[in-house]
């Protein structure tokens, strides 16, 4: 009789899956995962795979909480370690476009491709399972939004605010996505440093204080 796994041995076979999975996602597209395809590139059956994820959705929404966790991480470090708004917010500017570049396999689904999100799964068997990553996403905006209304000195209810946090958004997606598409280089031979110039002007330009 073949001896159980332990807790340790199916996590990392889960882990496995759900890199697997990104891989297919990034390559060939979310319609192309399924639980055969995914089979065939893990050596595993279908069914075998069913005994770890329910289906392709749960993998996905796994990816998702996991990209949306790291990058959580990443910008909660900053806010911890820096005191300064002006320091700070040039940083957590900087964080989200090293994110972007440095995991684009996460950053594409998260943020590029017309993947499933939150709304696709209210009522259905997933919908507390994408809630995590809803619940996780909303409070990167919410913290963003605070960390907005500090450095250009105005209350948090003020609407200009949230019209900044997205300006902001915009244009670290668009430095994101001019960088991993390669068209950027076509323009500068020195992105990041134009990056930085754009983050200190676009800062200078909203800090009202």
């Amino acid at each position: 009789m073949k001896k159980p796994r332990n807790l340790k041995e199916i996590e990392k076979i889960k882990e496995h899956i759900l890199d697997t999975a990104l891989d297919v996602i990034v390559k060939e597209g979310y319609a192309s995962l399924t639980m055969r395809r995914l089979g065939a590139r893990l050596n595993m059956t279908a069914p075998n795979i069913y005994n770890y994820y329910k289906s392709k959705d749960e993998i996905y929404l796994n990816l998702v909480i996991r990209g949306f966790n790291m990058l959580n991480t990443m910008l909660k470090v900053i806010i911890d370690e820096s005191t300064e708004p002006i320091e700070r917010a040039k940083r957590l500017a900087r964080a989200y476009i090293a994110f972007g570049l440095n995991n684009s396999s996460y950053y594409n689904i998260m943020f590029t491709y017309p993947t499933p999100k939150y709304n696709d799964f209210v009522g259905t068997a997933l919908e507390k399972l994408s809630e995590v990553e809803y619940k996780i996403s909303m409070g990167i905006v919410d913290f963003i939004v605070k960390e907005v209304a500090i450095f250009t000195g105005r209350n948090i209810e003020d609407s200009s605010v949230l019209l900044d946090v997205v300006g902001i958004w915009s244009m670290l997606h668009g430095m994101v996505s001019l960088y991993n598409s390669h068209i950027i280089i076509y323009t500068t031979g020195n992105p990041e440093e134009m990056y930085n110039s754009l983050i200190d002007s676009f800062l200078e330009k909203i800090n009202i204080k």
